[in-house]
């Protein structure tokens, strides 16, 4: 049998990491946004210690990558040369409103999707429509012309790397504060899903970095990322015959099939729906949300909060405070105020 390909490579890694993030997601309940809701409402900081677990493993080993050249950063979406701040931030308020409306960002929805829940499946689509829209569809152009507008160019490395000679050190640093507080509460379930999670994320780094170095067919570096890819895997499905596979549609695809199969083996998998047309109306307002923001920020709270923060990119940082602290407050004075 003839070797495979880069590409065919490529779509077999996205396959594995996602089978395998479905599997680790479903089991642990991992779920950055619920980290976020439990400390708006009081609960502590314990599931949060999911989304730090995920940045305690994430962030050395892809800086470590960089800093030794195995990783390049050439290709990724996370050092863009010039980017509109404003329209940016816009892109990340909505994301964080919509992921609150949709009680769950998109790799959540994934999870749940592959676990029977046909709220996630209604939320995935609008996700898909909206965010292929303005990524390559209808809104493009408007997208394009969006990011241009008073477009600002940050620095083009990665943060622990600003100071020369200070990277090791600053890292060390960084790996302490994030392990304190990652750490605090013990080794609780979601703090064994995020530090999973963290070796997903730079694997999949370190893995297409390797396979992507082809003299005759070159790609850039993948990892975890799901709001384009859901469009991507959408669109992938529609026209098959006219398309090849990638890393983010099997990706997609493998979330689907390893949640699904660890709901099964637990015994979880159940058929649930709407519970009203408020609440299809909110989860339609949230998915869309989601797609336009998520494509508008580059990223998702995964995508981003910890995919993006892993390369130390500037705009992942401030992308991801936005989100969070919108998230926190859009789930304070929306969901707890309507319950009150």
């Amino acid at each position: 049998m003839d070797a495979w390909d880069v590409r065919t490579l490529f779509v077999v890694v996205g396959l594995v990491i996602g089978l395998l993030y479905g599997l680790v997601a479903q089991a642990t309940r991992f779920c950055v946004r619920r980290g976020v809701t439990d400390l708006a409402e009081g609960r502590g900081g314990e599931t949060l210690t999911g989304w730090l677990g995920a940045l305690l493993i994430a962030i050395p080993m892809t800086q470590w990558m960089m800093l030794d050249g195995h990783l390049s950063q050439e290709g990724m979406v996370y050092f863009p040369a010039s980017l509109s701040l404003v329209t940016t931030l816009i892109g990340a308020v909505l994301f964080g409103i919509g992921m609150i409306l949709t009680r769950g960002c998109p790799a959540r929805l994934l999870v749940l999707a592959g676990s029977g829940n046909l709220r996630a499946w209604f939320g995935l689509l609008v996700i898909g429509v909206t965010a292929y829209a303005t990524f390559r569809g209808l809104f493009a152009q408007t997208r394009v012309d969006l990011q241009a507008m008073g477009a600002v160019s940050l620095p083009q490395t990665s943060v622990f790397m600003w100071v020369e000679d200070a990277t090791v050190p600053l890292l060390i640093v960084a790996t302490v504060i994030l392990g304190f507080f990652a750490l605090r509460h013990g080794l609780n379930r979601s703090l064994i899903g995020g530090l999973a999670v963290g070796v997903l994320v730079a694997g999949a780094w370190s893995t297409t970095s390797v396979i992507g170095a082809d003299d005759f067919d070159p790609m850039p570096a993948m990892s975890l990322s799901f709001v384009a890819p859901i469009g991507e895997a959408m669109t992938y499905m529609q026209l098959a015959s006219g398309l090849e596979p990638s890393f983010n549609v099997t990706l997609v695809l493998g979330v689907l099939v390893g949640s699904a199969l660890m709901a099964i083996v637990r015994g979880e998998w159940a058929l649930q729906t709407f519970e009203s047309a408020a609440d299809h109306a909110r989860y339609f307002l949230g998915a869309a949300l989601m797609g336009i923001g998520g494509i508008l920020a580059l990223g998702c709270n995964t995508g981003q909060a910890i995919t993006g923060l892993s390369t130390g990119s500037l705009w992942s940082v401030i992308v991801s405070a936005v989100i969070l602290v919108t998230g926190f407050w859009a789930h304070r004075l929306i969901v707890m105020r309507g319950a009150s």
